[in-house]
């Protein structure tokens, strides 16, 4: 199964995210884990991708693609912005960098998915995302 949509880069329109990733659910009928890491970290990129790639451009389209596999779910979201390069971001666990704006969400991403790779685009920033569809048995 594949998913696509593109959406104009405005805050309000993370709901069409949401019920993405709901109806996703739908047709998968997922652990409500699984589905809680990939509704936080989806969402977390999309709106990274409007406000710090698009810079709320509402011109500009956040693009949000989903491949499921029997085993895993990859996922691509893409803006339209200048991108960036995730080593320079401060490390949020940094005793000088608790109070500081910056590098939680990636942090939040990489600790709920099972695969984050970032790659510089075309025309903006891609971050490809992956996640098993059931957890590692204990």
């Amino acid at each position: 199964m594949n998913k696509v949509i593109s959406i104009p880069s405005v805050r309000s329109n993370i709901r069409i995210v949401e019920a993405f990733v709901l109806e996703l659910n739908d047709a998968l009928d997922l652990e409500e884990s699984i589905l809680d890491r990939i509704m936080i970290s989806i969402t977390e990129v999309v709106n990274n991708g409007i406000i710090h790639g698009n810079k709320s451009d509402p011109k500009k389209q956040v693009h949000l693609s989903c491949t499921c596999y029997d085993d895993h779910i990859d996922f691509s979201v893409r803006d339209e912005g200048g991108g960036f390069h995730p080593d320079d971001l401060p490390d949020p666990l940094d005793e000088n960098n608790l109070l500081k704006e910056g590098g939680r969400g990636v942090l939040i991403i990489r600790s709920m998915m099972d695969v984050v790779e970032f790659r510089q685009a075309e025309n903006g920033m891609e971050v490809f995302l992956s996640i098993r569809r059931a957890p590692l048995a204990p």
